[in-house]
């Protein structure tokens, strides 16, 4: 509502701003625009974490049914991380969700299985390249001579927790991109002050 005072006259004039029509597929997509802008940055973070690996997954912005957006019940569902298709990811999961251990590698029982051959100095000759709730990842891996083994027993690998601390993290962050993408929103719904 516009309050005027015009001066010339005594009173004052009222003018009302009536609604214009609600235009929710350019709402939608600058939501859509927004949120796909955080998921990259948020791909970014998983990127860090494999940067000196050598199988390195390759990590990727997916979005899930995104035929829905338009419908009376819109719904986005991005996912971001490691390529479900790229063989190195089940690297990646080992690492960022962790394993039990000790575990005998090959598993007991297998007879046909064939020797096992890799670097190694001994007890603390291995250095990891990545720490738990760490978005990054370092120079390491094995030193030493090459070993042959018909057995070993596997530690086991500590979880780094990598998508657990990426998403506690983008949680807060997500705060900062919210009023941004609302006023974005607000302008793309045709309901803007802005202008009126």
């Amino acid at each position: 509502m516009a309050m005027r005072f015009h001066g010339k006259k005594p009173g004052i004039s009222m003018q009302a701003v009536l609604p214009l029509p609600l235009l929710t597929n350019q709402m939608q997509a600058a939501i859509v625009e927004d949120q796909l802008k955080m998921a990259k940055e948020i791909q970014e973070d998983f990127e860090k974490t494999v940067q000196t690996w050598k199988h390195k997954p390759k990590m990727q912005v997916r979005l899930k049914h995104p035929i829905k957006l338009m419908a009376d019940n819109a719904t986005l569902e991005i996912k971001v991380g490691p390529d479900p298709l790229d063989s190195d990811t089940e690297i990646f999961t080992y690492v960022d969700l962790g394993t039990r251990g000790p575990y005998p590698i090959p598993k007991v029982g297998n007879t046909t299985a064939k020797p096992l051959y890799f670097q190694w100095g001994g007890p603390g000759s291995y250095k990891a390249k990545t720490k738990p709730r760490v978005l990054g990842s370092t120079g390491g891996g094995p030193s030493g001579p090459m070993v042959s083994f018909k057995r070993v027993m596997h530690p086991g690998i500590e979880a780094r927790k990598f998508s657990e601390t990426i998403a506690r993290r983008w949680g807060q962050l997500s705060r900062k991109y919210l009023p941004k993408t609302m006023n974005k929103v607000v302008l793309a719904s045709g309901h803007s002050m802005k202008g009126r």
